[in-house]
């Protein structure tokens, strides 16, 4: 059942293949068996690394760390979290520049408490990556999990998970404060995604299509994170047992490529992501009210991001395609704060 509803919710069933691509062996940097790390490894949520070729040349990367507090101390020096954390986005930038040599830079997106916290935009530019390694030498390897989106031959997307052995800055001892200071006149680019979350939702108009069809406690959002120009049609479907809002870029458009995201909801739906997802790419997440949600990320044909929540025996979900998780946890917030309508 749940696979059947995952399906109507993208309009379209894909296969994901988590596997490596041949030949990718080969670009990891050399392991060695005595290579002790040189700083003790934090843990990392998720490291996903969007390889395409975008227009601008910057490849985009979401660091995502379970820290609610990254202004602690690491404990064995001076330095916190959030020096470490940037210290580390500066390695993985500066190892992929000099093995791949065809970007810019890396558009680093910082997110804390498992994605719940935007913490900013950090763009590392190769050329920078590299002044910092030369300033700072590179000590030994750190072992790094990266979840790679990539596009294959035939251009449909694909994941791979690849570990890599990656030279970490030399920041220790005599060098704390010096790097503490760089981080310090390094300001993350604000991100402007709370604009753009200032766009109202019609949820009369949408009730209006839901009421008298469904048994379901109806919860709309009143707002989405969207900018002003664009528009977005909208198709309503309901039932006894729950309901379905499509939102789609154009009127009158339901391709693929003219797919928004839904606004669901399923009585006696199981609260968990599909079995085929990897671990990493879902998570508890906290929402409005106190409610505990599950967020997921599912790349076929094109990435659609899910969160989901139960209340009263009822699923409730949100999906964006090619979306990153603040933007889904905002417009579950927005429904849970307006109310059962």
């Amino acid at each position: 059942m749940r696979g059947r509803w995952l399906c109507a919710a993208i309009f379209a069933c894909v296969v994901t293949a988590f596997t490596i691509p041949f030949g990718i062996a080969s670009l990891h940097a050399p392991l060695t068996p005595n290579s002790a790390l040189a700083r003790t490894e934090l843990p990392i949520a998720e490291i996903r690394w969007f390889n395409f070729s975008p227009e601008d040349s910057w490849q985009p990367i979401q660091f995502i760390v379970p820290d609610r507090n990254t202004a602690k101390s690491t404990g064995s020096r001076k330095l916190r979290l959030y020096d470490v954390h940037i210290a580390k986005m500066f390695e993985i930038s500066h190892f992929l520049c000099d093995r791949d040599r065809a970007s810019e830079g890396y558009n680093w997106s910082y997110q804390a408490e498992n994605g719940n916290i935007e913490m900013g935009r950090f763009k590392i530019s190769c050329n920078l990556a590299r002044s910092i390694a030369t300033a700072y030498g590179l000590g030994k390897p750190e072992i790094t999990v990266l979840r790679r989106s990539f596009n294959m031959k035939n251009g449909r997307p694909s994941i791979a998970v690849e570990k890599y052995s990656i030279p970490t800055l030399n920041i220790a001892k005599n060098r704390v404060l010096q790097w503490r200071d760089f981080v310090q006149k390094l300001p993350p680019i604000t991100d402007n995604s709370a604009k753009q979350a200032n766009t109202p939702f019609p949820a009369s108009n949408i009730f209006r299509q839901i009421k008298g069809k469904t048994r379901v406690p109806v919860f709309l959002p009143s707002r989405l994170p969207l900018s002003d120009i664009q528009q977005l049609d909208f198709d309503v479907q309901a039932g006894a047992e729950g309901y379905i809002v499509g939102m789609y870029l154009g009127k009158g458009c339901r391709a693929g490529a003219c797919y928004f995201g839904t606004i669901e909801a399923k009585r006696n739906e199981p609260f968990s992501p599909p079995s085929q997802l990897p671990q990493d790419t879902y998570r508890s997440v906290e929402l409005a009210g106190g409610f505990r949600g599950m967020y997921f990320n599912n790349c076929g044909a094109y990435c659609t991001v899910f969160v989901e929540w139960q209340r009263l025996g009822v699923l409730y979900r949100v999906t964006r395609k090619n979306a990153r998780q603040q933007e889904v946890v905002q417009i579950a917030n927005s429904a849970l704060q307006a109310g059962q309508r």
